[in-house]
């Protein structure tokens, strides 16, 4: 498998279109660091102030329509799904690997492509962070300690969405087919879960007055999240702020790890991640090795 595993990392870099994803990802980057220099300002003391800081690229990095990760999500589905359409997996079973090997070392090349790509956009706030500034502040929970743990669960729930993907890049057996539901789950899994719980909000809030009972909207209101924890879009989208039109009304701008009630997001967040990288990986790979690959 690791010989295998070397073949299709080279295949990889001798892409054509892995080699332009790669360059528009840092050419994205570069832009980010070009607008948080050009948006700079002199407050009334006269020191230089940024509406984008280098921290601030990358923590908002990890939502799934951003640009630079629908093309880490087109280029691994594009991939997975040339290799089938062009006969080259059956030549790997010929050559004596089985179909979960075959799986597996997908599966690995798609977490692969996924922290290359986040690490190729993040580089750049991180080289110019002595000029745009990395601001670490108690005030705005921006410990550094809060800073890598937001990092951390960016990677994997990115990770988690380009798995996903994969399996069902293995599963469409065609390029064009991939791509679709590649974006169509980038793009409108997010929006139709905001639209989702704003709608569950307005039900449930909207007959109750928080001024007079302050206690019920509080509850109801946690209710709502607790149940919504458990679902990949919100997670995702719960990491880069306020996650329907009540949380921007009423949430904080941020996220907080060490504050008491996001513990429960954390805890739900880890569980159903792993679960579901465990699903993806492991019986998707046990009924991939059952399918007829013609």
């Amino acid at each position: 498998m690791k010989r295998l595993l070397a073949l299709e990392f080279n295949r990889l870099l001798r892409q054509k279109s892995a080699i332009i994803i790669g360059i528009l990802i840092v050419l994205i980057s570069l832009s980010q660091v070009g607008v948080a220099q050009a948006t700079a300002y002199e407050d009334f003391m006269g020191n230089t102030q940024y509406f984008f800081t280098a921290r601030s690229i990358i923590e908002s990095s990890f939502q799934l329509g951003n640009f630079q990760i629908l093309l880490i999500g087109v280029i691994t589905s594009l991939f997975i799904a040339t290799d089938i359409t062009q006969g080259t997996i059956r030549n790997k079973l010929i050559a004596g690997y089985s179909k979960m090997e075959v799986y597996l070392t997908q599966m690995i090349l798609s977490i692969s492509i996924t922290i290359l790509g986040l690490v190729l956009y993040h580089l750049l706030p991180l080289l110019f962070s002595g000029v745009i500034t990395f601001p670490i502040t108690e005030e705005d929970s921006g410990s550094l300690a809060n800073f890598l743990i937001h990092v951390g669960f960016g990677y994997l729930l990115v990770i988690v969405g380009v798995v996903l993907t994969t399996w069902i890049a293995m599963k469409a057996k065609s390029t064009a087919g991939a791509t679709i539901f590649t974006l169509l789950i980038f793009i409108l899994g997010p929006t139709l879960m905001v639209i989702a719980k704003s709608v569950a909000e307005g039900i449930l809030l909207a007959n109750i007055d928080q001024f007079t009972d302050f206690e019920l909207f509080e509850a109801t209101q946690r209710q709502i999240n607790e149940i919504f924890e458990w679902i990949y879009f919100y997670q995702i989208q719960r990491l880069n702020g306020p996650v329907s039109l009540f949380e921007l009304i009423f949430g904080e701008p941020g996220i907080n790890f060490f504050a008491e009630e996001i513990q429960s997001y954390i805890v739900k967040t880890l569980i159903s991640s792993f679960v579901l990288l465990g699903l993806l990986i492991g019986v998707g790979g046990w009924r991939f090795s059952k399918s007829d690959l013609r």
